[in-house]
Order: C-alpha cells, then sequence, then structure tokens
C-alpha cells in the first residue's frame, strides 16, 4: 500500500457558489485550486514503508510512526510526536525494531486508555519479524513479550472480530517458508490465543475490515498474491465471529496495491476502492459500490487512474460531505513508470474528477494516510515512498482549505437491552452540518464500575477527540452487540463520526446491569455520589467521575498522595444533579508532574466529605 490524500472546505451558500465556480474553470481548462502546503517536517526519507497517524500520547493532537528503508537502506521505526505550529520532535529513547516491507497499526490491546503498537516486515538482517508494543507511557515502548509468527511482506491489524469489545490481531504475511494467515483472540487479560478461523493467506495484500452488510460484525475484504501464484480481491462474510464465508461477488485480482472502505454516495452502505496490478498487465483503481442486498457493482464511470505499488485513500478532501479519493503510484507504460498523485474530487454523481494539484514530489512503493494533524478541520496528508529520481521521502502535506469542517452531533436516547452475558446498544442516529445523517459513523466505549475499558472507542472521553483516525468501532449502524460480559456494574456511550474521522462529544454516559450484581433498584445507583476514574491505572491522564443526587453550590475533587499531602485540587464550581467528570492530568497544584504511585480523590459536596476512591498513575 502507498501515498496521500487531502481536504478542503465550503459551507452553506458559499459551498454552493465555489461548486459552480470549479465547474466553469475546470471547463476553461485551470486546475483546482485548493491544495496542500508541504511542512517540511524533517521527517526521516523511507522507502518500502509504512505510516500511521496515532495520538498516542493522549494530548489531542496526531502524533506520527514511521518504517521503512531510509536512504541508506538502512531500515528505521521512528515516532514523531506533534509539538504543534507544524513542528514534529523524533521521540529520543524509543527503541522500536526497524522494519521494511512490512506494516503497522495502532491499537489498544491492553485495555488501559492509549495506543500500543503492532508491527511485521524484515529486520536489519533480513528476517522476517512481528512484534507487539506495549505503551508505558512517559514516551515509553517496551516489548509486550507476547509470541507471534514471524512475518514479512504482509498485512496487520487489530480488530474486535468476535463482539466481545477486546481488539484481536490479524497477521498476514511470509514466515520465510510459507505464506500464512492468523486471527488471534484477545482473552481480555493481555494475553492472546490463535483461533480456528481460516482465511486466506497472500503477499503484497491488503486485509480490510467493516461491516459491509450492517449486520453488526466485522467482515473482511482482501487483495493480494497467494501461494499458488493466484491474484485474489474476495470478500469474506463474518458469520458471527464463529467462522467466515467467502461471498458470491466477483473482484478483480490485484496484488502490489490497496484497498479501503468508504461510503461514497452516503447510502448508508460502505463501499470498496480497490488498486493494484492486475492480469495480465493491468493498473486499475476499481471502485465498487455496495447494493445493500450483499452484492457489488462495478462502478465503471468512476474515472479514477489505475495504479500499482500505490497507496488509495478515501477522504472528505473539500469538506463537502462527500468521500473524495487520493490516489499516489505508478502507471507502467512501455519503458517508463508514469507516477500518478492526484485527489479525485467526487462529483456526487458516481463519476470523480482530477482536482490537478501540484504535489511538489510523486512517490511510490510507500504508504499515506490522512488525518487532521493541526486540528484546524480539513484532512492532512502523510506520504513516503521513492520519487522520480530514486530518493527517499516522508512528506506531510497541509491541507489549506478556507472553511472548516464542524464536528457531527452526539448520538441521543441512549438505550440497552440485556440478553443473558451480552448487551445490545442502541441509540438515535446523529446528526452533521456536513455529512448526511446516512453516512455518518459511530463509536461507542464500556467501561467497568472500576475504569477497566471493555469496548474501546479510542477516544479521549468526554470530549471525543479520536486517537486514531478512522471508521467508527460500530460502523454505520445505530445499535451494536457486545458479547461474553462478565458479571458486573457497566457505563456506555457512544459518538458520532462524520467523513473527516472528527467526533462529536460522547452521549450522556448510561449504565448497565449484567447479573444480579448491584443494588436492586437501579435508579438509586446511578444516582448516588459514585466516585471512580478510567483509565485505572493511567499513564498520562484520567477522567474522575460521579453522580449528584441533587444540585449543590460546591463540588470539589482533592488527589492526595499516600502520606495525606494534598497534591490538587480540581473543581469547587457549582454542579447540577446527574453525571459530572473532572480529567486529572498527573500534575499538582503548581503544574508539575508527580510521580509514578497509588493516589487517593476524594469527593467533596457542599464542604462534606462524600466519597474516597484510589488511582494509580504509572509512567
Amino acid at each position: 500500500m502507498l501515498f496521500c490524500a487531502i481536504t478542503f472546505n465550503f459551507g452553506g451558500i458559499m459551498r454552493k457558489i465555489m461548486s459552480i465556480l470549479f465547474i466553469f474553470l475546470f471547463e476553461c481548462g485551470i486546475a483546482y485550486s485548493q491544495g496542500f502546503t508541504q511542512i517540511n517536517a524533517g521527517l526521516t526519507g523511507l522507502h518500502w514503508s509504512d505510516v500511521a497517524w496515532g495520538d498516542y500520547d493522549g494530548d489531542s493532537d496526531l502524533d506520527v510512526i514511521i518504517s521503512g528503508l531510509d536512504s541508506n537502506d538502512n531500515p528505521v521505526t521512528k515516532l514523531y510526536k506533534n509539538e504543534g505550529a507544524d513542528t514534529f520532535t523524533q521521540v529520543a529513547g524509543v527503541s522500536i525494531t526497524g522494519v521494511y516491507i512490512g506494516d503497522m497499526a495502532w491499537g489498544d490491546y491492553d485495555a488501559d486508555g492509549d495506543l500500543d503498537v503492532l508491527l511485521l516486515g524484515y529486520d536489519a538482517s533480513g528476517f522476517e519479524t512481528t512484534i507487539l508494543y506495549e505503551n508505558a507511557g512517559d514516551d515509553r515502548f517496551i516489548d509486550s513479550g507476547i509470541n507471534f509468527p514471524q512475518v514479512a511482506d504482509g498485512s496487520t491489524s487489530f480488530v474486535d472480530y468476535n463482539n466481545d469489545g477486546y481488539l484481536d490481531i490479524l497477521l498476514v504475511g511470509f514466515d520465510g517458508n510459507e505464506y500464512i494467515t492468523g486471527l488471534y483472540k484477545n482473552n481480555g487479560d493481555a494475553t492472546f490465543s490463535l483461533s480456528n478461523i481460516n482465511l486466506p493467506s497472500s503477499i503484497k495484500c491488503a486485509y480490510e475490515w467493516a461491516d459491509y452488510d450492517n449486520d453488526g460484525d466485522l467482515d473482511v475484504f482482501l487483495t493480494g498474491f497467494d501461494s499458488s501464484g493466484n491474484l485474489l480481491s474476495t470478500l469474506y462474510e463474518n458469520n458471527e465471529g464463529h467462522t467466515f464465508t467467502e461471498t458470491a461477488n466477483t473482484f478483480t485480482g490485484a496484488w502490489l496495491g490497496d484497498a479501503a472502505w468508504g461510503d461514497y454516495d452516503n447510502d448508508g452502505y460502505l463501499d470498496i476502492l480497490l488498486s493494484g496490478f492486475a492480469m495480465p498487465n493491468d493498473r486499475i483503481a476499481k471502485l465498487y459500490k455496495n447494493n445493500g442486498d450483499g452484492t457489488f457493482t462495478e462502478n465503471t464511470s468512476a474515472g479514477l487512474t489505475g495504479v500499482s505499488h500505490s497507496s488509495t485513500i478515501w477522504g472528505d478532501y473539500d469538506n463537502d460531505g462527500d468521500l473524495d479519493v487520493f490516489i499516489g503510484g505508478t502507471f507502467e507504460a512501455v519503458g517508463s513508470w508514469t507516477r500518478v498523485t492526484d485527489v479525485f474530487i467526487n462529483n456526487a454523481d458516481n463519476t470523480f474528477t482530477a482536482a490537478g494539484l501540484n504535489f511538489t514530489i510523486d512517490s511510490y512503493w510507500g504508504e499515506s494516510a490522512w488525518g487532521d494533524y493541526d486540528a484546524d478541520g480539513d484532512m492532512d496528508l502523510i506520504c513516503c515512498g521513492f520519487d522520480d529520481v530514486g530518493g527517499s521521502n516522508t512528506i506531510i502535506y497541509r491541507n489549506d482549505a478556507s472553511t472548516p469542517n464542524t464536528i457531527p452531533n452526539a448520538p441521543q436516547n441512549l438505550d440497552v437491552s440485556i440478553i443473558e452475558n451480552s448487551v445490545l446498544l442502541s441509540w438515535d442516529a446523529g446528526s452533521d452540518n456536513e455529512t448526511p445523517s446516512a453516512g455518518l459513523t459511530y463509536n461507542g466505549y464500556i467501561r467497568t464500575e472500576e475504569g477497566e475499558i471493555v469496548w474501546n472507542a479510542l477516544s479521549t472521553t468526554p470530549d471525543g477527540q479520536r486517537l486514531i483516525p478512522a471508521l467508527g468501532n460500530a460502523q454505520q449502524n445505530t445499535n451494536w452487540l457486545i458479547k461474553d460480559l462478565a458479571d458486573g456494574n457497566y457505563f456506555w456511550s457512544v459518538q458520532t463520526l462524520d467523513n473527516n474521522f472528527a467526533g462529536s462529544l460522547f452521549g450522556d454516559e448510561e449504565s448497565f446491569t449484567i447479573g444480579t450484581i448491584g443494588v436492586e433498584n437501579r435508579d438509586e445507583w446511578e444516582n448516588f455520589e459514585k466516585l471512580s476514574n478510567y483509565p485505572n491505572p493511567f499513564h498520562i491522564n484520567t477522567t474522575i467521575e460521579f453522580y449528584l443526587k441533587e444540585s449543590a453550590g460546591h463540588v470539589e475533587i482533592e488527589i492526595y498522595n499516600v502520606t495525606g499531602q494534598l497534591v490538587r485540587s480540581l473543581g469547587d464550581q457549582k454542579k447540577t444533579s446527574g453525571r459530572h467528570a473532572l480529567v486529572w492530568d498527573g500534575t499538582n497544584n503548581w503544574g508539575q508532574p508527580v510521580g509514578s504511585g497509588q493516589y487517593y480523590y476524594a469527593l467533596s459536596v457542599d464542604h462534606q466529605l462524600h466519597s474516597v476512591n484510589t488511582c494509580l498513575l504509572l509512567k
């Protein structure tokens, strides 16, 4: 997979005026004017590479991890911290194995509220390697010590394939002897077990997850080169996490390309974008429309330029609420390799038009990713790979849209249905100024009374800031089933995501009880001054949550160390009855970071102590 993307914005009447102006300019042969600015971030140039945006430190801006071969053909993996003002700094002291011809993925495998990273590829000695790194906080990543097959030239992803809330792991690639595929079940205790799920194996591949049939579980589309010399492009339906069945759909087999899910026509069904090398000697970029009945039809009028060694990515470049396409790769002509690097604008009529943007450097044999790194309401790009003269590059392009995207509205009317040890969560559809309601996705969480995360939103709460730019974990559904919950009291909520991967605030947190644990009168339990924090333990910050039976004039959280010294005071504000949350960032009253250890936090209401609990800070 390989390359970059773009974002851009108009609103109301101005959007309509500019759309008309665009049509006029296009017909006159003038290129689209909105573009990107290369910010000269100083990232190490790479090829045979991968990139991934992720807010690893929980400070509400996107950092980035890159891996591949540098200009001297040395494998590297580097983590860059977003310092703001278009500045990225390599995080010193992070020792993550350098790999190339591989893949990376962010995910919170241990459900502690921060992003861990999984990577595979060839190491400096040319051996296959797979390592899961735990985010230990304080800019540290450590080898989890969990053993997986050592593979390269494949694909990896975090996915909750069995709807138990925990992030499982898919590994695909070459282990030095054969092509393998393994789907590893997260046991909920930071260990994994190989499942009995069998999916095809391939190399130079893409395996992408989505709930294409809106039945409440994640299916997988895969494309690549198998051990029999066949080019694959196949969709497998998830049968409630027990088995996967190949669908009857037919797609063009391809490798050395990319695949991506996105609802380009905002009809509530996710479509497939496929690129790569197809037989006998074709470069393709094909769009398959989801018909909503389990079948797909190729959109032959899309007008996308075919590429291989490519990255093809969905994103709302111009903030008009529908998904555009960034394409970066090569089209091999006789005696030359023609580069393609452009955004293809969604015309909302099943066609796309090349914007004609002037990217400073073409690249291939790399990767690209969308992400709003500067949080200005438009989607920026990071691109890496070879350029036209064989140089290695990693470039961040800032989207210079003039009108920012607005965040969606939170879902309302959250409800639960208990089915033995499973819960069906439901909510009303959200809304957004740009993305139509049918095109929105949803992203939820469940946590225990003690703050343990069960279903992970990969967002901060309650403000809804995303840790990764991606579709929501409930996809386009307005209900989602989580299975095999232990007896206990749980809290949950959900947010709305638009086509910029921007998240709304979370809806008002609700609760439910599995089994007989808890008080008989649930209303009494919900309204009691219950005091808890999550995540717990925590590395960077933790949310302290409490409920008030009635309004109060002075509500305060005070945090003490184990010797009884006051460390931090939060709040001392008037609060209404209901749920409230305050965030402690691990600093004292003078803004200085405190050390690792156990801390007590106390809730005082109108100067009377009501509840005390403990939290554990690990740095």
